[in-house]
């Protein structure tokens, strides 16, 4: 199945991140898991940045 362009940039944003150290808690003991590891926070970090394009969608969708 071939990636959207959002998707493909949406794993991107996620992996660039994630190799950075930025992640949505402050410090690894507020996350909620249980076992981090790279593929974890990949995958957290892109669910974090979908919702909050749906919330940011939403919210432009509400001011027109």
């Amino acid at each position: 199945m071939a990636e959207t362009v959002e998707a493909r940039a949406l794993k991107i944003a996620a992996k660039v991140m994630q190799a950075a150290g930025l992640c949505r808690y402050d410090t690894v003991e507020k996350c909620r898991r249980g076992y981090v590891d790279d593929t974890t926070c990949d995958q957290c970090i892109r669910e974090w940045l979908l919702s909050k394009a749906k919330k940011e969608l939403a919210k432009e969708g509400k001011k027109k």
